[in-house]
């Protein structure tokens, strides 16, 4: 029942963040989005992980990793974007909407 429950919650995380992240223009927005939708992917291997208690701790483990490694390439794509562009408009960006990039 509770995993069921956890599985369900991760499933509307994941279209939560889906949604903001397809309908937000600003890049802060699609980074708090794609952050919810990993903590919903998150939530569900951590989920399916109880049927087995050996695996739980390591994949603890390594969900914490992933998220902080997660976090760091994104923010650290949002300020080269900010720095070369000087906006985070994501709809501005050349090259994202198939026109030629110079």
């Amino acid at each position: 029942m509770i995993m069921e429950s956890l599985l369900v919650v991760s499933a509307i995380l994941i279209q939560a963040g889906a949604f903001g992240a397809i309908s937000s223009r600003s890049a802060v927005k699609v980074l708090i989005s794609l952050e919810v939708m990993f903590n919903g992917v998150l939530l569900a291997v951590l989920a399916l992980s109880t049927r087995s208690p050996e695996l739980a701790s390591s994949l603890a483990i390594l969900a914490i990793s992933l998220s902080s490694v997660e976090v760091g390439v994104l923010v650290s794509i949002f300020v080269l974007l900010f720095r070369r562009l000087k906006h985070v408009d994501v709809y501005q960006v050349p090259g994202l909407r198939g026109e030629e990039v110079e």
